[in-house]
């Protein structure tokens, strides 16, 4: 998620409505600059505001080139049948997501200080992940999960999305150049800069390594059995990322080349 709003924000110089415009929000909408980053001032990631970029008709307006949020379900409110939504997601591996989340909460949180990873997830609670792609995909945000939630969740994500993942960003990167028109965006500010741009987040990306539990391991398994239906949903998005970039005629080893050209 991160990545690919820098690379929209940084290298393609979108005017985002997101949490940026937190704070600023007034009876019209605008776009403003902080930090080299373009926003809309309104605020995507609570409900009442998205309310109030709903009586402002965001949808229809035409100031944001994005619309970021957290609350999938909230944002699709504000269009409708003449304003469509293009939808799209970069989906991280669950165990990855979950491994970071303890190893993230073992450095802030004290009750976690000193924890085993078993003694981290036997601990329960809202910290330790449980199927939150699943969940936030289907709706389902507390209570037990079965197979129909697992259905609604894959459902929704063949019908609603274009699919990316964080393991091949610059697959990803050059998928959504192509369905969403950015590559008219990278065709006005020049390839190379554009290209040059993304390599440099990219070659960061690379020299990092990301915390890793050794698999098999009594830690491992209690994690995989937290978030069994997300990783059945992870394997679908895989399916579904292969089919996109397949119908494309992509390379998932390219970055930017040939994106200004469908």
């Amino acid at each position: 998620g991160n990545v690919i709003r820098t690379l929209i924000a940084n290298c393609l110089r979108l005017a985002e409505a997101s949490d940026r415009g937190a704070g600023s929000e007034s009876d019209f909408l605008r776009i403003e600059e902080l930090e080299d980053r373009r926003f809309v001032n309104v605020d995507m990631y609570t409900s009442q505001g998205i309310e109030h970029a709903k009586d402002l008709d965001l949808a229809s307006s035409g100031v944001p080139d994005v619309i970021i949020s957290a609350d999938i379900h909230g944002v699709l409110s504000i269009f409708n049948n003449r304003n469509r939504a293009r939808i799209f997601a970069v989906l991280r591996h669950p165990m990855d997501r979950a491994i970071s989340k303890y190893y993230a909460d073992l450095a802030f949180d004290p009750d976690v200080a000193g924890m085993t990873l078993p003694q981290y997830v036997r601990s329960g609670g809202h910290r330790v992940e449980n199927n939150y792609l699943t969940r936030y995909l289907s709706g389902r945000y507390g209570g037990k999960l079965t197979v129909h939630h697992l259905d609604v969740a894959r459902e929704f994500l063949r019908r609603k999305f274009i699919v990316g993942l964080s393991r091949d960003m610059p697959a990803t990167a050059n998928l959504f150049s192509h369905v969403l028109g950015w590559n008219h965006t990278v065709a006005s500010l020049g390839l190379s800069n554009v290209d040059l741009c993304y390599n440099d987040i990219f070659d960061a990306l690379s020299t990092k390594s990301p915390p890793s539990i050794e698999e098999g391991t009594e830690g491992w398994k209690l994690l995989v059995a937290q978030n069994w239906f997300d990783l059945k949903i992870y394997e679908y998005a895989e399916h579904l990322f292969r089919l996109q970039v397949d119908q494309l005629k992509l390379k998932s080893t390219s970055r930017m080349k040939d994106v200004s050209r469908i």
